[in-house]
């Protein structure tokens, strides 16, 4: 079985983490974390648990223009933003793919497979 999570809307790469010089930690950038959370949303439309299985997952991202940030950044924020919802951790993942294409609307499509059929 194939899952598939529509993410509408431009996404957002990654951001670098931040350092609070007066309490010492360490943040994610405001932006990278309201968009996991939207993906964490989008991925909540689909699945009702986490799957614990090994999984292969083929990210498609949808620009009108093909000047874009790093994709490997779009992944990570779109692997983190599902983790906990469409998988337990993303260690799980055994298969990755991930590629800009142009098209009219802008938006992310992942689709999730399963290794194994009961997962």
């Amino acid at each position: 079985m194939m899952y598939k999570v529509i993410i509408p809307g431009r996404p957002v790469p990654k951001g670098r983490p931040r350092f609070n010089r007066v309490t010492g930690t360490v943040y994610n950038p405001k932006r990278t974390k309201e968009y996991e959370e939207f993906v964490a949303w989008c991925a909540k439309q689909t699945f009702k648990q986490p799957l614990t299985c090994e999984l292969a997952v083929y990210i498609d991202v949808y620009v009108k223009n093909n000047v874009f940030p790093d994709i490997d950044n779009i992944a990570k924020s779109i692997l983190d933003g599902m983790q906990g919802v469409a998988y337990e951790n993303d260690r799980q993942i055994y298969f990755l793919s991930i590629q800009r294409l142009k098209g009219k609307d802008e938006y992310v499509e992942v689709r999730i497979e399963p290794k194994e059929e009961a997962c």
